[in-house]
C-alpha cells in the first residue's frame, strides 16, 4: 500500500479517475485499532484488485490529516472520480467492506475467510 506523505500526493492520489480508499492510521505503532484491521485491509486489497489503497501517517502529515478530518485513527475515506464517497471510523471491517461495496465497480475476486 502506497504512503502519502503531503498534500499533493493525497490530490493527485484521490483525484485519479476510479475508486481509492485512504487510512489515516499512526505509523509509530502506537494505534492498536490500526494493527487490527490491518490483516482485513490486505484482504480488501486482494478483493477489490480495481480498487486503489493508500494510507498516511496523521503524525506526520498534517496537512491531509486536517483536510480530512481525521481526529480518530484507524479512518478510512473512500473517493469516486475525485468525490469523497464516504468515510469510516474505527476498527469497523463490516462498515468498511459496506463503504467499499457501494462505489466500487470492478472485479471483485473470492477470498478465503
Amino acid at each position: 500500500m502506497e504512503t502519502l506523505t503531503d498534500r499533493n500526493s493525497y490530490v493527485k492520489a484521490t483525484n485519479k479517475d476510479g475508486f481509492c480508499v485512504l487510512e489515516a492510521t499512526a505509523a509509530k505503532t502506537w494505534c492498536s485499532q490500526c494493527k487490527a484491521m490491518a490483516p482485513f485491509v490486505d484482504k480488501m486489497i486482494k478483493k477489490y484488485p480495481e480498487a486503489r489503497f493508500y494510507k498516511y501517517d496523521t503524525d506526520t502529515a498534517d496537512d491531509i490529516t486536517q483536510e480530512l478530518g481525521a481526529n480518530q485513527m484507524p479512518t478510512f475515506h473512500a473517493f469516486k472520480d475525485g468525490d469523497l464517497m464516504g468515510s469510516v471510523t474505527g476498527a469497523k471491517a463490516a462498515q468498511l467492506e459496506d463503504l467499499i461495496k457501494e462505489s466500487y465497480e470492478g472485479q471483485v475476486v473470492d477470498t478465503e475467510d
